[in-house]
């Protein structure tokens, strides 16, 4: 497992612990259609696994080879081991790992990931004691949640355009 963690030397890719809002994970998935989780790999992957894993792929990478199926499912189920080491080696509580995972690809994300983030939030809190901040809305948050809303408008519009062309031709 390692040297308890702390923020007194950070590793080279250091980064302050923030703190994102649990139902601004669960809107920012909602809204995306679940895309927002693209992201959320990226954050977590740059906020934790320098703390816990040498060598460990960047956080760009991560999230683009979070594209591969079957391979994606090793990456969750790494992000969510190294999220739980963290909330050990910061003695905040840590989680069900195996539990989290298999609701997470049976369709529960959207708790689970919010979930996993409040547990998040406690290691932060715990890291710095009390110093860790509130995230603000990153670039990569704003463009996948207008990704998943444009997606969104596209199928209504064709719906409606569907539903014209049907009412159309009677």
């Amino acid at each position: 497992m390692g040297q308890p963690y702390g923020y007194q030397s950070p590793p080279p890719t250091y980064n302050p612990a923030v703190i994102r809002s649990v139902w601004r994970c669960f809107w920012c998935l909602f809204l995306s259609g679940g895309l927002w989780g693209f992201a959320w790999i990226y954050h977590t992957t740059k906020e934790v696994t320098p703390h816990v894993r040498q060598g460990a792929q960047s956080p760009g990478a991560r999230a683009a080879l979070f594209l591969i199926p079957i391979y994606n499912l090793v990456l969750l189920y790494q992000m969510f081991e190294e999220i739980n080491d963290y909330c050990q080696r910061t003695r905040s509580q840590d989680f069900n790992v195996v539990l989290f995972f298999i609701l997470s690809i049976f369709g529960f994300g959207f708790i689970t990931y919010p979930l996993v983030q409040m547990r998040l939030n406690d290691a932060h809190r715990a890291a710095t004691n009390g110093a860790a901040q509130q995230a603000p809305m990153e670039t990569i948050d704003w463009v996948f949640v207008g990704i998943g809303i444009a997606f969104f408008v596209l199928w209504v519009l064709l719906i409606i355009v569907i539903i014209i062309a049907a009412a159309s031709s009677n």
